[in-house]
Order: C-alpha cells, then structure tokens, then sequence
C-alpha cells in the first residue's frame, strides 16, 4: 500500500516561526515535525510514500534526499493546490485503487496497522476522529453511527481512500468532499494527538513527555 503526507500548505497561523521554512520542517526536539509521520508510516510498512510541497518547497526536498527511504516527492510549485486537490494530483500517477493519507502537521503516536488491514468494504473512506480538542472548533457529529457535520468530533488529518472519492468530486480541499461523501466509515482515536497549527501548540508538542517515534 502507497501512503500520501500532504505538506504543500504555507502555515500561514504558524508565523513567524514559517516564514523561512515551511511547516512540516519545524523541529520537535532535534527532528522535523515531518519525521514523526515517516516514522508511523514506516512501522505498518507501507511500500511507498508520496509528499507533495509547493510552500519554500526546496527545504524539505533537500531533507528527504538525506533520508534513505522510499520516498517520492511531488512538486506542485509555487502554490499549494490544496488538500483534495494536491491528493487528486498524486494519484495521476498511482496504479492503486486504495491509499492512506496522513497531514504533516498533526503529532500522533497512532498505529496504522489497524487502518491499512481495514476492508472499506463499499465506503470510498474511512476517516479518524477524535474527540475534539478545546482549542479547535470541531467537524462532525455522530448520529446513529453516521458521521454528520458536527463539533463534537475533529478529523484527525488521518484515512484511508478510494481513488473514486477523488474522481466523484471536483472540490480543492478535502474537508469540503468528506462532509459531501455518505459513505464514509470512521474510527474514534482516544491516544495521543496535536494539531500542530499554531506556535503555542507546537511548544506543547515540544514539552510532551513521551514523543511518538
């Protein structure tokens, strides 16, 4: 299975701390916040992983061909794509009918053995939730197992997909195809997650006492 880290955004809530180097390289304790998803990736294994970049896009290049890993980078140039968008970009060039996606910019010690032995059956997904965090605003309910849009729980920035969803809907951004989409399936997190969207969450991340790796 191929596996997708989107890492094209400009971190714009981030600054100053992004405005020379792009978010998913901002360091945790000696490693780049991009390292912890390569890391959780490579214990399922998967067989490839695809990052896309376009926001000061040469650093994280330059860091990835330091790394000896299997690992793709996709250029989208000099303006993120966005979310939906960058993915539909990548799978141009996949064979595969079926992939994870995981955001560069969350921090997580979750297990994705469980996610890639999941049969999505007829779903085109199956997203992560979690329950929501008090600094973010939340994305969807639960109602009779069925995800709706909602505050209670937040999109860990964590699936699995079919390449249908991405040829069904047009929309740039991801969030906007998932709250479209019935027939999504999901799974409820309860371990250890950060958005790391803003600098005082990033020193949050920094202070944790164990750190995923």
């Amino acid at each position: 299975m191929k596996a997708i880290i989107l890492s094209s955004g400009k971190g714009k809530r981030m600054m100053p701390l992004t405005k020379d180097i792009p978010k998913p390289m901002l360091d945790i304790n000696g490693e780049p916040l991009l390292l912890n998803k390569i890391k959780i990736l490579e214990k399922v294994p998967i067989e490839e992983i695809f990052i896309n970049v376009a926001y000061k896009k040469d650093i994280i290049k330059n860091y990835v061909s330091t790394l000896n890993k299997n690992i793709k980078i996709i250029d989208e140039g000099e303006e993120p794509l966005g979310t939906a968008a960058g993915i539909r970009n990548i799978i141009t060039t996949l064979i595969d009918e079926i992939f994870i996606v995981i955001n560069s910019d969350i921090w997580t010690d979750y297990n994705l053995n469980s996610l890639k032995d999941l049969d999505l059956k007829d779903n085109l997904a199956h997203i992560v939730l979690i329950k929501t965090p008090d600094y973010l605003d939340g994305d969807f309910d639960i109602k009779n197992g069925i995800i709706t849009s909602g505050k209670d729980y937040t999109f860990s920035g964590i699936g699995k997909y079919r390449r249908e969803l991405f040829v069904k809907y047009t929309s740039k951004e991801l969030g906007d195809i998932l709250r479209a989409e019935e027939k999504i399936s999901f799974s409820i997190y309860n371990g250890q997650w950060m958005d790391v969207g803003t600098p005082d969450r990033l020193n949050k991340v920094r202070q944790l006492k164990q750190h995923p790796s």
